[in-house]
């Protein structure tokens, strides 16, 4: 056991290797790690053939026809970037880029690997910071599990480790090889490793993502139901301070508990989450949640029964063991039992219509209809539904179509349901603030549209009778906002806080034209 501070210690095992305990009780909004990152790059953006950041500031310009670094010929955002001449930044790696003389404008992704950046600056850690290097090398990489013929290995063979050597490491003379003394494929592999195992994302105010690597934060443990949230310093006047990580807690910890935050999604089923861990972490989750067939009561991978030949049910199938990959799903009702290869085969062909249907926009139809077919097979909760109703809340009401009495008490419903399984999910807004901040604004809207609709006989509501509404309303907007305080900085946190503000001023607006004081 190691002690490193008053708030916690970092303890190790076979199983979980390093990780932090609470050291005294914590409360949420304390925080527990701030650290610089020891290095950091821009990731590959969306559509790299239309935008790719600025090597140099990571503000996103346009491929085609943006500015060229006068030295490597990488895209800028201007040849004056401050970061082209920042060690911190592009300065170190420009030298190197700059040994592939050609700039091409076509076929602009393959050419310019954004993603093959932070190995790149990792390798150059080795002259220009020796305790970086040092920290760095302590992390893990599962390089066991990284063979060659794993996709992991292949993939990092090709768009990294054989990209950097042929086009750039393979140039180097001797005065350069001083700086970056090992630049071997295996190295390469090594931190390719110790990326994919620890690096943090963080998401800039233009939407344009990075990648850092942080000494004391990737010894954080994960959880599907995690008690710490990263903030990140985005927009600090101190330059040296840049992308420093703030982790706070976000729930009660108990002294003796560990800390813990989440490296998947929190809105997918256990199988997803626990594959991709395994695909992408190398461990199989056993948290509380993953534990419960339940998934804390939400059910959000549960399916319905359908019985057999002779009578229909109207149980429920959730798997018998869900640390188990071959485990049965048994039903709730009945005796009827189904595989697990089964449930999966199911899950993906849903996947893939569902995600065909948010693809197609703000179709309240399509959806409508995509929900009632999926409905036939999957709980109500079921994280595909999840999906398609959070689409959906934001649609109705916002058409003449579907603004009627009976829509506004739909949407009111099903944001209060959505609700109810997103707090239980993430009760710290560790993870699903922005899905929870919209479920509140939406469920404020439908409220106010509610109080300005006329009584069954055609009358205008009198002021005592819309008072309770606007309360509600009111403090759904609260929350709503509340939602957002650690995400403001981020671009759809931004984004979402000012169309949040516009309709608390709108509603203040409403309130005074009423004589309504709340």
């Amino acid at each position: 056991m190691e002690s490193e501070n008053s708030d916690y210690e970092v303890h190790s095992s076979e199983e979980l290797g390093r990780y932090l305990v609470a050291a005294r009780d914590l409360s949420p909004g304390e925080v527990v790690i701030t650290e610089k990152p020891i290095v950091f790059a821009p990731k590959s953006t969306p559509d790299p053939e239309a935008t790719m950041p600025c090597v140099g500031c990571y503000k996103s310009v346009f491929t085609d026809v943006g500015e060229r670094c006068a030295k490597c010929g990488w895209p800028v955002c201007s040849g004056n970037c401050p970061g082209l001449r920042d060690p911190k930044h592009h300065k170190l790696e420009c030298d190197i880029l700059g040994l592939r003389p050609d700039c091409v404008l076509d076929n602009m992704a393959d050419y310019y690997r954004h993603d093959a950046l932070l190995a790149l600056r990792c390798l150059l850690l080795q002259k220009a910071d020796a305790a970086k290097w040092q920290h760095l090398l302590e992390m893990q990489s599962h390089m066991e599990c990284r063979i060659p013929g794993t996709q992991a290995f292949d993939e990092a063979d090709e768009f990294i480790v054989e990209y950097l050597i042929k086009n750039f490491l393979s140039k180097l003379d001797s005065g350069m090889k001083k700086d970056i003394p090992d630049i071997s494929a295996n190295l390469i592999h090594r931190i390719c490793g110790i990326i994919d195992t620890n690096a943090i994302e963080i998401r800039l105010v233009d939407g344009v993502e990075l990648q850092a690597l942080y000494t004391k934060t990737c010894i954080l443990e994960h959880s599907c139901l995690p008690n710490t949230k990263f903030n990140f310093d985005l927009s600090t006047r101190n330059k040296d301070d840049l992308y420093k990580i703030s982790v706070k807690i976000v729930t009660p910890i108990t002294k003796h508990e560990h800390i813990s935050t989440m490296y998947s999604h929190a809105l997918w089923g256990t199988q997803a989450r626990r594959q991709h861990l395994k695909d992408t972490k190398y461990f199989s989750c056993k948290c509380c949640r993953c534990s419960d067939p339940t998934e804390l009561g939400t059910y959000l991978s549960a399916m319905k029964c359908l019985g057999d030949e002779n009578k229909p049910c109207e149980g429920i199938h959730l798997p018998e063991d869900p640390l188990d990959d071959e485990t049965e799903w048994a039903c709730s009702n009945c005796d009827v039992k189904i595989s697990n290869s089964q449930v999966c085969c199911v899950i993906s062909q849903m996947q893939d219509e569902v995600d065909n249907v948010l693809m197609m926009g703000g179709d309240v139809t399509v959806l409508e209809n995509a929900l009632c077919r999926l409905s036939t097979f999957l709980h109500q909760n079921h994280y595909h539904l999840y999906s398609i109703k959070h689409s959906l809340v934001q649609l109705y009401g916002r058409q003449l179509a579907y603004a009627s009495q009976e829509y506004l008490e739909k949407k009111i419903k099903m944001c209060n349901d959505l609700i109810d399984i997103t707090n239980t999910l993430d009760p710290g807004n560790a993870r699903l603030s922005l899905y929870n901040s919209v479920l509140h604004h939406e469920l404020h809207l439908a409220l106010v549209m509610m109080s300005k609709k006329a009584n069954i006989d055609g009358s205008i509501k009198n002021v005592d009778t819309i008072v309770p509404v606007l309360r509600e309303a009111k403090k759904a907007l609260n929350i709503s906002l509340e939602c957002l305080k650690d995400d403001i900085e981020e671009a759809s946190g931004k984004k979402l806080y000012e169309v949040i503000e516009q309709s608390n001023r709108e509603f203040e607006r409403y309130c005074k034209e009423k004589n309504v004081i709340l």
